[in-house]
């Protein structure tokens, strides 16, 4: 096995029984994260994984995510997983040369070491990446967009900030995606608060949920050392009214043109 290490979220950590630390609420999902010495080489203007970001190493958004022998991992996941209550593994990706080979290896040792169902959270893979990840035992994948519109999506990861990602190119692949996980297995993510206005989220969300794919709403939240660590949080009543828009075109309850 080439891979060593990998990072998990400290609440994971937690439940696996690889840190001691009081949790207000437990985790159902066990996130972990590919391990790389160095930061992404994307360059997305929120993320203190960023090549450009100056935040502490081990976070992603506000959470820590140490990093553990993989074969540590392994075996908790092995042993405590469905105890723990743990009912999926998510994994986050980085952007580096060869990530895809050690993705794909992540994938196939814990699909070995339990039967949780897993998912991928990840930049736009080729649709042999995909295939093979589905066969190494990936259920779902998640291509994050993150911002509701093209200029946006420019202006806080793609060409504005020195980023190889596009708006064209993500909406690419989450079509392969599609093709190759099928609908319901495929999601995305959605950063209010990034400059949009609540017309474009909703719009953003139904035209997702109409091509198959789900979406993960998120507050825009600074972190310190990043490029918007002086943007502000999103207000809490507009969130929440996206957050209920989503609700209801998920649920088939309403469409964004009835709003």
């Amino acid at each position: 096995m080439a891979l060593r290490l990998v990072r998990a979220s400290i609440g994971t950590a937690a439940v696996l029984g690889l840190e001691r630390v009081a949790l207000s609420a437990r985790p159902t999902t066990a996130y972990l994260m590919l391990y790389h010495e160095g930061r992404c080489l994307a360059n997305c203007a929120f993320c203190p994984q960023a090549r450009g970001s100056h935040a502490r190493p081990d976070l992603l958004s506000r959470i820590a995510w140490p990093p553990y022998e993989l074969e540590r991992v392994l075996s908790a996941l092995s042993a405590r997983a469905r105890q723990a209550g743990l009912k999926r593994v998510c994994v986050q990706v980085l952007l580096y040369p060869r990530f895809h080979l050690d993705l794909l290896e992540l994938v196939s040792a814990i699909s070995g070491a339990c039967d949780l169902p897993i998912s991928i959270s990840t930049q736009p893979l080729a649709a042999r990446w995909m295939e093979a990840l589905r066969t190494a035992g990936a259920e779902r994948i998640s291509i994050p967009v993150d911002a509701a519109t093209p200029e946006l999506f420019s202006a806080v990861k793609g060409r504005g900030r020195g980023c190889p990602y596009t708006w064209e190119g993500h909406m690419r692949a989450l079509r392969r995606a599609l093709s190759v996980f099928g609908r319901g297995a495929v999601g995305t993510h959605l950063i209010v608060g990034l400059g949009e206005t609540e017309r474009e989220a909703v719009r953003f969300i139904q035209v997702m949920y109409d091509m198959g794919i789900y979406v993960g709403l998120f507050a825009f939240t600074p972190v310190r050392g990043t490029a918007l660590e002086s943007w502000p949080r999103p207000d809490l009543a507009s969130y929440r009214r996206v957050q209920l828009a989503r609700h209801l075109i998920a649920e088939g309850l309403a469409r964004y043109e009835q709003m």
